[in-house]
């Protein structure tokens, strides 16, 4: 795998306006889904984002696929600044910057066939291909994605999950991307075809050389296909490192929480001694200071020191001794 990075975020955020009215009076403000959020993606690498729902994850996905207007920040791919890029500047690095969504049925037009799904696909990439040649690249995509020939025939809605699934890869790989941003591509699906699509993208990843922005909920999924994981809370991530050591042995409290709630499902009793009920939490008014002091263990048994709330030693992502990314002012 190259060092080198193929995608830089830096400072990334994306704050919506909030408009309220209380009694008469009209109240605004923002919500910050995304709030400075900083990492790299290297060739080759599967990098997994996670997170509880709203935590900003998606938006991240979608802010670095130019899908929406960022409020600030910088993104970077091969070298070259593309965030305030216009759609026409931009247009022929789309190709190689793809996304797997994550509903399987508004993902593909209903009122298509597979085959004009996967023609329409190959015409973007390659407008100058013959009518043969269109037919042998859909072909060709079908074998990668282990679809069988006579599906071109039938709509989406006559697939099942794991064919919709299948299909949506291979439309994304018409497009012969070198970065996939992939949101919550097993959900809706039974376990056996989650395993199916795992390997799939495994073996494209290898075959391709592509590089994954994997996003996802299920924990154990992101351990097995990730090679490091970002944790994010609050649209701010609060740990980077390398898969293994984030799930054997997490620094910040969040993570903690997150791998313990794991083991517990796992073992159906809690075997670290934190507390893994992290509880409810207004996640359109973040608290000052570190996010998540008001659900954290540490916080708590230290006393609520106040730096933990100081809104000017808001905790930044921090180097350790074996390498790891962690925002925390007690991290252990």
């Amino acid at each position: 795998m190259s060092t080198a990075p193929l995608l830089q975020v830096r400072d990334l955020t994306k704050h919506y306006a909030q408009r309220r009215s209380f009694f008469g009076a009209r109240q605004e403000g923002v919500i910050p889904a995304v709030d400075g959020v900083s990492f790299e993606l290297a060739e080759n690498e599967t990098l997994g984002l996670v997170g509880e729902s709203g935590c900003g994850k998606t938006t991240t996905g979608k802010a670095i696929l130019k899908l929406m207007p960022v409020t600030s920040g910088e993104l970077h791919y091969r070298g070259t600044e593309i965030t305030n890029m216009s759609a026409a500047q931009f247009r022929p690095l789309r190709r190689e910057i793809q996304m797997i969504f994550q509903d399987l049925d508004a993902a593909l037009n209903p009122k298509m066939r597979i085959d004009g799904i996967l023609r329409e696909a190959v015409r973007l990439r390659d407008p100058e291909k013959d009518q043969v040649a269109v037919e042998q690249r859909v072909y060709e995509l079908l074998d990668h994605v282990n679809l069988k020939k006579n599906k071109l025939a039938n709509f989406p809605s006559e697939l099942s999950g794991g064919e919709k699934r299948r299909v949506g890869i291979a439309r994304v790989l018409a497009m012969r991307p070198r970065l996939i941003v992939a949101d919550e591509p097993t959900s809706a699906l039974d376990v056996s075809i989650q395993a199916q699509v795992i390997n799939l993208l495994r073996t494209l990843q290898s075959e391709f050389g592509l590089s994954f922005l994997f996003i996802s909920h299920d924990l154990e999924l992101v351990e097995l296909v990730s090679h490091r994981v970002a944790v994010m809370y609050l649209g701010r991530i609060v740990e980077i490192g390398p898969a293994q050591a984030i799930a054997q042995q997490p620094l910040h409290p969040y993570t903690k929480a997150l791998w313990a709630s794991l083991i517990e499902k796992r073992s159906h009793e809690s075997t670290i001694g934190i507390k893994t009920d992290l509880g409810v939490f207004d996640f359109e008014r973040p608290s000052a200071g570190c996010r998540f002091a008001p659900r954290c263990p540490i916080y708590a048994d230290r006393g609520q020191p106040l730096e933990c709330t100081d809104p000017h030693q808001t905790p930044t992502l921090k180097s350790t001794s074996d390498g790891r990314l962690v925002a925390c002012h007690f991290a252990t």
